[in-house]
């Protein structure tokens, strides 16, 4: 099967009159049968911007992955329910969830900006899973990640509300995309919360193929300490990783420890690039 991955929503451009940068990501995924996929819809300003300028229907969209539920991931969702309910929304319960990033003590709603309720009332076809969810010939959810390896974690920073109480969100709704190329597997990431290589590990277990050719999408290595971006370097060397695009939330010092580390692998992966598999 052959895939061209178009990048609608990045927090940067590349080249492209018009095209709009925003902090989150959208990956729209057409398969040579002519389905279309969209992983995640960033906050919803940039999503239809985009599409528009670079030639592509949401119209046409036939199902929607949701990575996570945070408000930077599934924010389009609204806007393009008013182009078209014609689409089956696949995501973890906890996308639901009351989001919070709690910091200084100070506290900011981060989750979706929807409930359940309003996706019922719009007649959408939800699709709810906390396991894989097979979306087409060569394209798979991973579902749940666990979290395997010592060095990653979830930032302490993220929370839900749960009967009026804060308590830490374990982000298991936190999950990627595999698609199964000739050239191998290639994952796109929404934020990679539960760690990439947990991520790449889980991957490997549930496809039983160890060959992933590409990753693409956020990292979420901001905070990274330079042991860990040199543990998570010498795990994808170990993977092979051939192309790794960086995006979104992985982090300028994460980029260029990649960068140097990777040599004539890593790539950034902007708003408007498109890739083929």
């Amino acid at each position: 099967m052959n895939f061209k991955v178009t990048t609608l929503v990045e927090n940067s451009v590349c080249m492209g009159k018009g095209l709009i940068g925003e902090h989150g990501i959208s990956f729209l995924i057409e398969t040579n049968n002519k389905r279309k996929i969209l992983f995640d819809t960033g906050q919803g300003k940039a999503l239809f911007n985009n599409a528009k300028l670079l030639g592509l229907d949401l119209n046409k969209i036939d199902t929607v992955a949701l990575s996570h539920g945070h408000y930077d991931h599934t924010g389009g969702i609204k806007g393009l329910i008013e182009y078209n309910k014609n689409f089956k929304l696949i995501a973890h319960p906890d996308i639901f969830a009351h989001k919070l990033a709690i910091k200084n003590n100070e506290e900011r709603y981060i989750g979706a900006p929807f409930n359940k309720d309003f996706l019922e009332k719009a007649k959408i076809n939800l699709q709810i899973s906390r396991k894989p969810v097979e979306i087409a010939d060569g394209i798979i959810t991973t579902g749940e990640i666990p979290m395997q390896t010592g060095f990653e974690a979830i930032e302490s920073v993220f929370y839900i509300k749960e009967k009026k109480q804060n308590v830490p969100d374990p982000l298991a709704d936190d999950s990627s995309l595999i698609l199964d190329t000739e050239k191998g597997l290639v994952v796109l990431l929404g934020c990679c919360h539960r760690g990439l290589i947990n991520t790449l590990k889980h991957v490997i277990n549930l496809t039983g193929n160890k060959k992933i050719y590409a990753i693409m999408g956020g990292l979420h290595l901001g905070q990274a300490s330079d042991m860990k971006l040199k543990q998570i370097i010498n795990w994808l060397r170990e993977f092979d990783v051939k192309r790794i695009g960086v995006s979104h939330c992985t982090g300028m010092p994460a980029t260029l420890a990649f960068f140097n580390g990777l040599p004539k692998r890593v790539f950034l992966n902007t708003t408007g690039c498109g890739e083929i598999f």
